[in-house]
């Protein structure tokens, strides 16, 4: 009996997953077999990491496959332990396609702050990322931090911080997913170095509308303090 997805589709997401991986891997976004990153490969079933391995090692032919509405487990070793994560994603927003979990260090380590990231610093991290929410920290791998997840994300929210845990990047892509992780930790870094200088020029009112309307009409973006 076949497998139920196209094997080629299969074989192309999990390349350019293994891709993804490893370049997170390089940048330190992951340590040991932390992180997890996944891609619809339908819209009922999604294509993720599985469970324990480095993401500098993956193997394409060890991609799993698991279903969107009930995480049924469909094809490959055991999945990641924080797939009820991706799937809360997936259920709440039908535009995403790509789904990354890291433990990027200096977003790793203001979301361990359990403050709020502030706004209206950088012009790039506002038109890539626009509001950051944290999301309260809860047992990891567990039920309750999805809902915890799924209670957080908006039809604007690009990027997440888990308190105390990491991150979560969402794309239409796997390279916009990753794309946004790269920007958030830059971003973070930024914010953190700002606090050591102490002093931090925030965008004006008129300067973040101008901002907002360039990410409306430029880039087809949206973000809910238009």
């Amino acid at each position: 009996m076949g497998l139920p997805f196209p094997i080629d589709l299969y074989d192309s997401i999990s390349n350019e997953i293994c891709r993804v991986g490893a370049r997170m891997w390089r940048q330190g976004f992951c340590a040991g077999s932390d992180g997890n990153i996944s891609a619809r490969l339908d819209d009922d079933l999604i294509v993720i990491t599985p469970s324990g391995v480095s993401k500098g090692d993956m193997r394409p032919d060890t991609m799993c496959v698991i279903r969107v509405d009930d995480g049924e487990h469909i094809h490959g070793p055991s999945p990641s332990s924080e797939r009820a994560v991706h799937l809360a994603v997936y259920r709440e927003r039908h535009d995403v396609e790509a789904v990354i979990h890291s433990h990027a260090p200096k977003s790793t380590a203001w979301a361990c702050t359990g403050l709020p990231l502030p706004d209206a610093v950088h012009p790039e991290a506002e038109l890539l990322l626009g509001r950051i929410p944290v999301v309260p920290y809860v047992t990891p791998g567990t039920g309750l931090l999805a809902e915890a997840t799924a209670k957080a994300l908006t039809p604007c929210t690009a990027a997440m911080l888990l308190g105390s845990h990491g991150t979560v990047t969402l794309g239409d892509s796997l390279e916009g997913a990753l794309a946004r992780l790269e920007m958030l930790e830059a971003y973070c870094r930024l914010v953190i170095e700002l606090r050591v200088l102490g002093q931090t020029r925030r965008l004006t009112d008129a300067e973040m509308t101008d901002l907002l309307k360039v990410k409306r009409d430029m880039w087809g973006l949206p973000d809910d303090r238009y």
